[in-house]
């Protein structure tokens, strides 16, 4: 199905895309939102909608609290195109877009991009054995599917999405080996000059304390500054 010519058209259907999708379908002006996925949530808030009371549980009120995003959006009369990927906007606000299999287009007054974040892990070695994967990979079964190991993992890496998982690993029951985070010293130091905007956002800064927190209360091993990752292992199927 081609979509019509609309006033606004917004690419991705995470919490920007939604709010921006939902704000301007409420001022009156027709309104297509597209995204590769089937249900509206992005990454941030996938399957939110359609999540039962344990895996809301599991993933957080920060999660939770997108159901409401969602219903907004649903309630407006902004158009949901999901399982579309679009490839390419032209000058002349031109949508071209792939979805069951046939490239569609679609002209739109205003163009609004709302594509999220991209997960960009470092290769190691060992990285592509089976039961090896990203952060990212690993919320999204949990997101998707409520699927979390039946094995001790260990989580190696950095930045706030490691710490995230680990927290919502242990609220679902998964045992934790270690947390292996590469953050050196030197990378704390440059971040110094950003104390006063960390300042300024200090509800984030509190919320992830809390979770260092509960990671620490659960007595899992800490290793930091950790160097020349590698994983060891061979290629058969995981039991």
């Amino acid at each position: 199905m081609q979509l019509e010519a609309v006033d606004v058209a917004v690419v991705g259907a995470g919490p920007a895309g939604l709010a921006a999708a939902a704000t301007a379908a409420e001022l009156g002006l027709s309104v297509a939102l597209l995204d590769e996925q089937a249900h509206p949530g992005g990454q941030i808030y996938r399957d939110v909608a359609r999540a039962g009371v344990e895996r809301l549980q599991v993933l957080g009120d920060d999660y939770a609290a997108g159901r409401a995003l969602v219903e907004r959006f649903a309630q407006s009369t902004a158009r949901h195109m999901g399982g579309a990927a679009v490839w390419q906007v032209t000058r002349d606000r031109v949508i071209h877009y792939l979805k069951d299999g046939r490239s569609r287009s679609s002209t739109a007054g205003q163009v609004i991009l709302c594509t999220g974040a991209m997960e960009r892990p470092f290769p190691i070695p060992g990285w592509t054995l089976p039961g090896v994967m990203t952060a990212g990979a690993a919320q999204i079964l949990l997101k998707s599917a409520g699927l979390a190991p039946s094995q001790p993992v260990v989580l190696a890496g950095c930045g706030p999405l490691l710490y995230l998982l680990a927290w919502q690993y242990l609220r679902a029951g998964v045992r934790i080996g270690a947390i292996v985070d590469t953050t050196q010293r030197s990378d704390y130091l440059r971040a110094l000059r950003h104390i006063g905007g960390a300042l300024a956002g200090w509800r984030d800064v509190k919320k992830g304390l809390g979770l260092i927190r509960s990671i620490k209360g659960a007595g899992i091993p800490f290793y930091r500054g950790a160097t020349d990752l590698a994983v060891e292992g061979d290629d058969g199927p995981r039991p």
